[in-house]
């Protein structure tokens, strides 16, 4: 499935498809039935706990996943 975000190039007035790393890490939260915390769930985007946490962060400042914190940790989930 394509996801589309607005184009960060043109001030929003175009849209561009989501590909590489955000878009994998898109599709494996939203195969999560659960929240994501990155340095619990590293493993399973491949990458480090603060590369995880960075691109769920960029996910969220683009409206594709939202996230709450708990304690000493943010949980993320992917907006449906």
């Amino acid at each position: 499935m394509k996801t589309w975000i607005k184009c960060c190039y043109c001030d929003g007035k175009g849209e561009t498809e989501l590909t590489g790393v955000y878009a994998e890490t898109l599709r494996v939260l939203r195969e999560q039935h659960t929240f994501v915390v990155a340095n619990r769930d590293a493993h399973l985007f491949g990458c480090k706990p603060t590369a995880l946490n960075n691109r769920l962060a960029w996910l969220e400042k683009h409206g594709l996943a939202r996230s709450e914190r708990h304690r000493r940790e943010r949980r993320f989930w992917a907006n449906r």
